[in-house]
């Protein structure tokens, strides 16, 4: 891999009308895809103000709100208004999502033995739900 070269996207699956898309590439100067990872502005901090005061001349404690840190993403409304999206086909009517998925690793043995007891766990439950399914069905 050579972490020198243009960061490109390659599409490796799509659903069936959407199939045409598979292998192609986007490279970071087609479309607005590549904005998603794009560091968001950093939020100006407010000002320290001097706090305000009671009646009796003590500070009043004001809480602040936890700001819940999103996803950075890029949404459009309506992509055949927005001249910077690409059409790997004739142009559509719809909406475009793009969102930034961040996590740390997955190449360590014990992500993918945890991987794969999760998976078990999954089998497991959905053959008992299928079987009370099944059950539910003869009744």
């Amino acid at each position: 891999m050579n972490a020198d070269a243009d960061k490109v996207i390659r599409f490796c699956n799509a659903d069936d009308a959407h199939k045409y898309i598979v292998d192609k590439t986007l490279s970071a100067d087609q479309g607005l895809t590549f904005d998603v990872f794009k560091d968001p502005e950093a939020v100006e901090e407010e000002a320290a103000a001097e706090p305000e005061m009671d009646e009796n001349g003590e500070p009043i404690i004001v809480e602040k709100k936890v700001v819940e840190k999103l996803p950075v993403s890029v949404l459009i409304d309506e992509v055949v208004r927005e001249p910077r999206i690409h059409f790997f086909k004739v142009p559509r009517l719809g909406s475009y999502l793009a969102v930034r998925l961040e996590y740390n690793t997955c190449l360590f043995e014990k992500a993918f033995e945890e991987g794969v007891t999760d998976m078990q766990s999954v089998m497991e439950r959905r053959q008992a739900q299928q079987e009370a399914m099944n059950k539910w069905k003869d009744e």
